[in-house]
């Protein structure tokens, strides 16, 4: 259902927004659905709930930190400044002795992609020194910045480490600090150059790895994907922030007379163009969440709602496709899914959950896109959160907003009470910090109208006193002490000084896509008999669309499908909802186009524990042991090949650690890229998967293939570098 006009917004009577489970008004927050709880703020330093879940037992926040070296806030409701106060009360919290910032109540120590986040919505501001210190934190021994333990061992099954390049930057916008900029540009270039050589696909343009942040397997992929293939996807999110890391490192090459920016342009013009060839859905309005498979890649219809928003606020979407993004959007009574629609069987927390940070950073992509409605609703349920909660949470159940019932949770959460303060900073006053000045871009509801102030802000050597009166998303008058003025302040501006920002009291005609929550079918199961693909019917499932290399190929009722040809083939079941499962995982019917070569022999071999090799044995490489490794094959036709290699990797388990083996793949003197192996478990001896296939075009006749360990190679442990190799695979591919 697409919303034209806001629920029961009503200036007359205080109520800001409405649904059939919630309202905000200027009093606060009242939750109608399963019983009625309030939220209230008897004073600027005061909440009070009576919800079953608040993180407070008597249900009552007090401020009891000392907050006067922040910004004091006055706001037309006492709700807005305690909420407020609340969460800059919980920055204090959040810094550790050390000084680096803790990533939440019960997660001690730095997170890259956490702390990255956070910064980005307020902490850069907020709590500068600890932000600096926190991102240095994650930087290693070789300068590279630093991804965290995750699956199939780290990077770079996991990719979105560079999103410190975005916050970095940020830091240097808010400070003009040019020794930090010095401090942050050599691994900002040297992640990047190692990233080009790893995770960039040289045919779409895009990124591979995991998702940003949705990082627990299960909860956003299909269950049949391995590490491997989470590898070989190619998601939108993780694919934003390389975009603006690229743009990032052009310009910092600029500042520093580097000869490489036209090159790191060139790059993110094509993941952008790549971007909006490959995951933009023109039929539903957004971005698709990734791309997955194994040989041949198809695009997952989901939205993913993190992505989303920074494709519109890295301008990676034109104007009209964000707006299009922002109204075509699904979002719920509660908050916006972190995808949607969900996956059945699998319990909240990115799956079926709301996260306050991501739907901050939805909010600031609707203000940018002038939808006023996506605004009002995102601040409306982050406030319910923190109100009813008496605290800033890391997620909630979508379907009745509970905490209860996610897998795992924390208060005082970094990134969400960053968002919560980014309601004020980055929305409402519009605060923009920009290399050479701060730049103001309110964007105020109207059912939020009134004046706002903010007292002593500091920015680099000025500090400054902002009023903000009536509402809109455009300015029509802005003075600077007394003097009409520019709305960006200059970056030298010293001492103190007042500015008085008043609105045009307009906002565009906007609507938002409220829908109930919603689940995929279940992802289909298929078995190979010859040529035959079988697999059991799903419940709910209208049809069936059979996909053939990534490509669809036939629609049937049946449950069965023959297989002609050679092919890489998948089944998705199409709901009677127009929701469509996960594709099933490929059945590959080779046709007698297989070539298996064993690599025992062709190295060094060591006393190793792998077990269960296909063949008479394998092939070990470490940082020490066969470092080099040449293949001899000949190739009986000229064609195109998928090649891959069997391996196992029993360095760690799949879902944490940091020891994934990375290798450099070669024909003769031709790079051919790199070759991936995941962990596949602790001490699984037993455990052989195939890596990420690369197809290349072979000639016929005879090739030396090497697989050598390259200074690009270096993994997250540096020391552990190791996997065991049985065979390579060479599939020659007859196109469709």
């Amino acid at each position: 259902m697409l919303l034209s006009c806001l629920a029961a917004v009503s200036c007359g009577q205080g109520v800001v927004w409405k649904t059939d489970t919630f309202f905000l008004n200027k009093d606060g927050i009242t939750q109608t659905a399963e019983g009625r709880f309030h939220a209230t703020a008897p004073d600027a330093g005061t909440l009070v709930s009576d919800y079953p879940g608040a993180d407070i037992p008597e249900g009552r926040w007090h401020l009891t930190q000392d907050i006067s070296r922040f910004a004091a806030y006055q706001a037309p409701t006492r709700f807005e400044e305690a909420m407020y106060n609340l969460s800059l009360e919980e920055s204090q919290k959040a810094v550790e002795p050390d000084s680096t910032l803790r990533t939440g109540r019960e997660w001690a120590g730095v997170w890259t992609r956490d702390v990255s986040y956070s910064t980005l919505l307020a902490m850069s501001h907020i709590q500068t020194e600890a932000a600096q210190k926190s991102l240095l934190r994650k930087v290693n021994s070789r300068g590279r910045i630093i991804q965290d333990t995750g699956t199939g061992g780290s990077w770079p099954v996991s990719t979105d480490r560079i999103v410190w390049a975005v916050a970095a930057w940020e830091l240097y916008k808010v400070t003009g600090d040019g020794q930090w900029l010095e401090t942050i540009y050599p691994s900002i270039k040297q992640s990047i150059e190692d990233d080009l050589l790893t995770v960039y696909d040289p045919e779409t343009g895009l990124v591979k790895g995991e998702s940003s942040f949705l990082d627990w397997r299960e909860q956003e992929y299909p269950r049949w994907m391995n590490p491997v293939d989470i590898f070989n996807s190619e998601n939108l999110g993780t694919c934003c922030v390389h975009y603006r890391a690229l743009r990032i490192l052009a310009e910092m090459e600029r500042m520093f007379d580097g000869e490489d920016a036209a090159r790191y342009d060139g790059v993110a013009d094509k993941l952008r163009d790549g971007i909006n060839r490959y995951l933009w859905m023109e039929d539903k309005g957004f971005y698709a969440q990734y791309l997955y498979g194994r040989q041949f890649l198809m695009a997952s219809p989901r939205s993913e709602t993190l992505g989303e928003a920074l494709a519109v606020l890295w301008d990676i979407a034109s104007p009209e496709q964000a707006e299009r993004i922002c109204s075509s959007m699904a979002n719920q009574a509660f908050g916006t899914s972190c995808f949607f629609p969900n996956i059945s069987g699998i319990p909240p927390y990115h799956n079926d959950a709301m996260w306050p940070f991501v739907q901050a950073f939805w909010m600031k992509a609707c203000a940018q896109a002038g939808n006023e409605e996506g605004v009002l609703h995102s601040i409306a349920c982050i406030w319910r959160n923190a109100g009813l909660f008496l605290t800033n949470k890391e997620n909630m159940v979508i379907y009745n907003g509970r905490w209860q019932g996610t897998e795992i949770n924390s208060s005082n959460m970094l990134w969400c009470l960053s968002g919560n303060l980014s309601i004020v900073y980055s929305v409402l006053f519009g605060m923009s910090f920009e290399k050479d000045g701060l730049a103001f871009r309110p964007f105020v509801p109207k059912a939020m109208a009134g004046t706002r102030r903010l007292e002593a802000f500091p920015y680099r050597e000025a500090v400054l006193n902002i009023t903000l009166e009536g509402y809109g998303s455009g300015i029509s008058a802005f003075y600077l002490d007394g003097e009409e003025s520019s709305p960006v302040l200059p970056g030298d501006l010293k001492g103190g000084h007042d500015v008085r920002i008043v609105l045009d009291r307009h906002v565009r005609p906007s609507g938002i896509t409220m829908v109930p929550n919603a689940y995929s079918p279940d992802t289909p199961v298929c078995i190979r008999n010859d040529n035959m693909l079988n697999w059991e019917g799903i419940e709910g499932a209208r049809a069936y669309r059979v996909v053939c290399n990534g490509k669809p190929c036939s629609e049937t009722k049946d449950t069965f499908f023959r297989m002609d040809h050679y092919g890489e083939y998948q089944v998705i079941a199409l709901g009677e909802n127009d929701y469509e499962s996960f594709a099933s995982e490929p059945v590959t019917y080779v046709n007698g186009n297989l070539m298996m070569i064993p690599l025992e022999g062709l190295g060094k071999t060591e006393k190793s524990p792998y077990s269960q090799y296909e063949g008479k044995g394998y092939l070990p490489l470490s940082v020490k042991e066969n470092r080099e490794v040449s293949i001899p094959v000949t190739i009986p036709q000229s064609g195109e090949y998928a090649l891959d290699f069997l391996y196992a990797n029993a360095n760690g388990p799949v879902n944490t650690e940091n020891k994934c083996a990375v290798r450099t793949l070669w024909d003769g003197a031709e790079r051919l890229g790199v070759v991936v192996m995941p962990q596949c478990g602790e001490d699984a001896f037993d455990v052989w998967k195939y890596t990420p296939s690369r197809i290349v075009h072979l000639d016929e006749g005879k090739h030396v293939f090497r697989l050598s360990f390259q200074p690009e190679n270096v993994n997250m442990n540096i020391d552990v570098n190791s996997a065991a190799i049985s065979k390579m695979r060479l599939i020659r591919i007859n196109q469709l």
